[in-house]
């Protein structure tokens, strides 16, 4: 199964040109056989927004014509995408990565860690606790939206929630490179997980993106990389590596299970 991240950049304010490009790279995708393609954070709204009143005039509904855009073309041509908004629903407004497959807009999730940055400054705490993980033909998707990456718990959550993908939309500025060089790899591997991020490469009011989009294997092993150009980076992923939750050295002898060696009831969260 081949899948990617879509290193690219964003027009702030310009939903519906922003989606006109996603259906191009998705289209793009599919005659490379990809069947999963990760955008960058924000992607339809860009990011950086300076107040509450510039943030509102920008957001789209999860429901409007660039969501419909974008699902009729995963419809077409049997994608599965990720892509991220700042999304308006009723008064309020989320940093939202969508899930979109063949049938329509399969989950969402919302970002609950908020970095004083950007439009994060202005958005809502959305409700809910459960993990934003979805069964999909291309197997079980987790999503986590940038920062979040900051939070162990998150990315463990959600594999322990039956998570064999973990994708994470991000808007990565230039001083956050510990995050794509050290953070990412680490994530893949203590969850024996694939880890997609994807970043932007460009640059909004004054805010440099530093790409780095990645595609890790279950051992930490980085599989495609994109540094700083910008288009498709794919990999072929095998989902049985991301359900062994085992490594055997030697047989009886040096084995390792993270996984059912954990003792939940000595941690204190």
């Amino acid at each position: 199964m081949k899948i990617a991240v879509a290193q690219v950049g964003s027009i702030k304010g310009a939903a519906a040109e922003n989606a006109e490009a996603v259906v191009r790279w998705i289209e793009q995708a599919a005659s490379e056989g990809i069947v999963l393609t990760v955008f960058p954070e924000c992607c339809l709204t860009g990011y950086v927004y300076n107040d509450r009143s510039e943030l509102e005039a920008a957001a789209i509904a999860a429901t409007g014509q660039e969501i419909e855009r974008i699902r009729a073309a995963c419809a077409e041509l049997s994608m599965h995408a990720v892509v991220g908004l700042f999304e308006a629903d009723g008064g309020h407004v989320y940093n939202t990565a969508l899930l979109i497959g063949p049938e329509g807009v399969i989950g969402r999730h919302r970002k609950r860690h908020l970095p004083f940055l950007g439009g994060d400054r202005f958005v809502d705490q959305p409700e809910g606790i459960e993990p934003a993980v979805f069964d999909t033909l291309v197997g079980k998707i987790g999503l986590a939206i940038c920062y979040e990456i900051r939070f162990p718990e998150v990315v463990r959550t959600l594999v322990l929630s039956g998570a064999e993908i973990v994708v994470l939309p991000t808007n990565w500025p230039v001083a956050s490179r510990i995050l794509a060089d050290l953070f990412t790899p680490v994530r893949a591997a203590e969850n024996f997980v694939y880890f997609l991020a994807a970043n932007r490469n460009d640059s909004e009011d004054g805010t440099t993106f530093l790409g780095s989009s990645q595609i890790v294997d279950p051992i930490g092993k980085v599989i495609a990389h994109a540094g700083t150009e910008t288009g498709l980076f794919a990999a072929e992923v095998d989902l049985d590596r991301a359900r062994n939750k085992t490594i055997i050295f030697e047989s009886g002898e040096f084995e390792i299970a993270p996984f059912k060696d954990r003792k939940p009831e000595t941690y204190r969260l």
